[in-house]
């Protein structure tokens, strides 16, 4: 690989191992074997970017299916053949490109205003974490995003991923069940979750919500899934590791599994939940891809939606394993709040997705046997009420890192809207990057009373919502009731 090939390359973010690095890089030992690792896929070239649009050529539905999941859920044909003829060009002349990626960076720099003398927040520390609105990675509007997604993840739609990495909750090695004890509150100590989303980019915002969550030292932490672009070794270690590690000593972390942590085969994911128990294994007990948390009064149970095909749940030995923990804690009068990587529904659409109204829907809608259920991989944060037709309380969190669209409020939604974020990622005031959202986390609360409450945080530390979710009678729907923080 020559040098204007790998400047690129490293221009448009890839931070992997290249070709070109064997010399000079501290993983220059284990470049051969990671040339041919399935987890640490290289950037796509020109014969790759063949094979990418003889794929389009051939199956352009499944192509284009593989890479809206992986770009933009609204990409089309004719833009994502646009972009392979770009980045094709780039290839040709490497050099220019980088001039052309770097003037439109600086062109946007110069348009953006500076942060104001007076903007500020609790754990601000632009020594510590700097921050820099005109930082654009992953966003689709930029030649560097562009080239980003096409070069970076590209490599990922043209393979497939390796399964045999799966761990079932009924092997042997693993009595746990993948079940937990989960810690129980108390009426002077309720027992606070931060739950999260869409987390791992690396960039300022998301590291300020690593830092509240390190500072706040969350006895339980849970990431519902996505480290970008495709969950490489590189990029779990750089946007999600190196954030999260230090919370590991006061913190039990648990991860879902989601489609980008797949285009890899699940095989650094995997990697880290046995790199954590090492690291601190009295905290981190987590052993596969899904999970249950079980006190006296709650279970928070975790399922994995992607690796046997994303957005789906289907695999008839963690049905069973779900149906006989959701009806366990039904049975026993406790709280069930599911959490999965993939959406029931979505702000702005009417229906039900095939996870809802087909895999889960004996359990969710039939049996009723969730009371709250948090998902991840839509880019955006709101909370829904139950109705006749979705017994449970619903709320999406897909907005922990990935640089989403702001939300603009007034859309159909399929149950009672109670809360969307719809400010941008700076305030007004700061006339900055006005076109993002505000990203975030949320607290959940379980309180010794058998209620639940729910907060949710920016990445500046400012209180977005809250809410208290009660229940007359077990099974009964949770009663939401918003309140002051």
């Amino acid at each position: 690989m020559n040098d204007d090939l790998t400047r690129l390359y490293r221009t448009i973010g890839f931070n992997g191992p290249l070709p070109s690095d064997a010399t000079r890089t501290a993983v220059a030992a284990a470049t051969a074997v990671q040339a041919s690792d399935p987890a640490e896929l290289p950037p796509l070239d020109a014969a790759g970017l063949d094979q990418l649009e003889a794929m389009l050529d051939r199956h352009p539905r499944k192509t284009l299916t593989r890479m809206r999941a992986l770009v933009d859920a609204e990409l089309t044909e004719a833009q994502l053949r646009v972009a392979i003829a770009r980045a094709r060009q780039a290839l040709a002349a490497p050099r220019e490109a980088v001039a052309a990626i770097q003037a439109d960076a600086a062109f946007f720099a110069a348009a953006v205003p500076a942060l104001p003398p007076d903007f500020i927040f609790d754990g601000m520390d632009l020594n510590e974490l700097p921050i820099n609105p005109a930082d654009r990675k992953f966003e689709n509007d930029d030649l560097a995003g562009m080239f980003g997604w096409v070069f970076g993840a590209g490599p990922f739609v043209l393979t497939q991923p390796r399964r045999e990495t799966f761990r079932f909750h009924n092997e042997p090695r693993f009595p746990s069940r993948f079940i937990y004890e989960l810690a129980d509150p108390t009426p002077a100590a309720p027992l606070e979750i931060a739950l999260f989303s869409d987390f791992g980019v690396g960039r300022y915002y998301s590291k300020y919500i690593a830092k509240q969550l390190r500072t706040r030292r969350f006895p339980y932490a849970i990431h519902l899934g996505d480290v970008y672009y495709a969950g490489r070794r590189s990029e779990f270690a750089e946007y999600f590791e190196a954030l999260l590690d230090p919370l590991l000593a006061d913190t039990s972390l648990f991860a879902l599994n989601s489609n980008h942590e797949m285009y890899s085969g699940g095989v650094p994911y995997f990697d880290y939940l046995s790199k954590r128990a090492v690291l601190q294994p009295v905290r981190q007990k987590q052993e596969g891809s899904y999970f249950c948390l079980r006190s006296q009064r709650f279970q928070i149970v975790g399922i994995d939606t992607a690796f046997f095909g994303q957005g789906r749940y289907r695999e008839p030995a963690l049905l069973e394993w779900l149906q006989e923990v959701l009806r366990f804690g039904r049975e026993t009068g406790r709280v069930n709040v599911l959490l999965s990587a993939d959406h029931p529904y979505r702000y702005g659409e009417r229906g039900l997705t095939k996870l809802l109204n087909r895999d889960l829907k004996s359990l969710v809608l039939d049996e009723r046997l969730a009371d709250l259920w948090f998902w991840g991989n839509t880019h955006y944060c709101a909370l829904f009420n139950h109705s006749a037709e979705l017994p449970f309380v619903g709320s999406c969190i897909g907005h922990a890192g990935y640089p989403y669209d702001t939300i603009k409020p007034g859309k159909s939604a399929p149950a009672p809207l109670l809360f969307l974020e719809t400010q941008a990622r700076f305030p007004a005031a700061t006339n900055l990057r006005q076109d993002r959202g505000n990203n975030g986390y949320c607290v959940l609360q379980l309180n010794a009373d058998g209620s639940l409450g729910l907060k949710y945080w920016d990445w500046m530390s400012h209180p977005r919502f809250a809410a208290k979710l009660t229940r007359a009678t077990a099974g009964a729907p949770l009663q939401v009731t918003p309140v002051n923080f």
